[in-house]
């Protein structure tokens, strides 16, 4: 299931259009500031694409570990080692991360479009805040997100929290055998909204990877539609909005000059990971 990543285009269709409509409402001397806070939703939900990939990769090389046991029988199961559960906890780690990254980088155009408007910078503050009407959006952008969070965005947001600062919230990992030839039990907990580890708890656990790719996919969908509805606002009068988008590159960093030499680093890394650690051990 290791695919290619999905471009800006494949995962958020019309956001070009939206961006076309939000620098025609402003000057363009602010325009460049305007783009580097809204090159972050296509970024990040990439970057969910790309953990989900990385974590099914782990999941791939994790099920071959099981061909490691000797004399193994239909009822074999075997409880992943570190050398293997550790990568799949990075990956979705990186997977939480990158969502709800996702959900803040929406604010960039939730408080442009149609105009300008203060709203916080957490989206757990911003649905708080619509649910007290302290916010005056759209009704149905204040619908969309209230139902996104409800649904998607207040649990993705318990277990990044309590990866950032609670315990390592990934199961121990069990692969076994099954009909349909490898299994693998990696679970997620019951109670996201849990501060206490010692409350944390897995009975019956959620399928990691079943909400990884069933969250995805709802996020895509919210993400859509939001950007439908701000193309609607920001448009008005405008008609076919659609037919043009825009086409921009935010540089990043000191500027490119083309006829000068370019400076970097190499590629390989003359010194691998495992050599800086035996490095920094040795010089203690």
């Amino acid at each position: 299931m290791t695919d290619k990543l999905p471009n800006q285009h494949d995962l958020i269709p019309n956001l070009a259009v939206l961006d076309r409509l939000l620098m025609e409402n402003y000057p363009p001397d602010i325009h460049s500031s305007i783009q580097r806070e809204t090159e972050q939703l296509p970024y990040y939900l990439r970057g969910v694409c790309f953990s989900i990939n990385k974590l099914e990769s782990y999941r791939i090389k994790a099920a071959q570990a099981l061909a490691e046991v000797p004399e193994v029988g239909p009822n074999t199961q075997l409880i992943l080692p570190a050398e293997y559960s550790d990568p799949l906890s990075f990956a979705l780690d990186s997977y939480l991360f990158f969502l709800r990254r996702t959900f803040d980088s929406l604010r960039p155009y939730l408080c442009r479009c149609p105009t300008k408007i203060s709203l916080p910078q957490s989206m757990n503050d911003l649905i708080n805040g619509i649910r007290t009407d302290k916010y005056q959006l759209d009704p149905q952008i204040k619908t969309l997100l209230i139902d996104f969070w409800d649904t998607v965005g207040k649990k993705a947001k318990g277990y990044r929290d309590q990866t950032n600062h609670t315990a390592i919230i990934l199961s121990n990992c069990i692969v076994f055998n099954c009909s349909q030839g490898v299994g693998l039990r990696m679970l997620l907990p019951d109670n996201p909204e849990e501060k206490r580890p010692f409350k944390i708890n897995y009975n019956p656990g959620v399928n990691a990877m079943g909400f990884t790719l069933e969250s995805l996919k709802i996020t895509v969908q919210f993400v859509n539609r939001l950007v439908e509805r701000m193309i609607d606002l920001t448009a008005g009068a405008k008609k076919n909005p659609r037919d043009r988008a825009i086409v921009s590159i935010t540089m990043r960093g000191a500027p490119l000059k083309i006829s000068s030499r370019t400076t970097g680093e190499p590629v390989p890394f003359p010194v691998g990971v495992k050599e800086i650690v035996k490095r920094a051990i040795s010089e203690i």
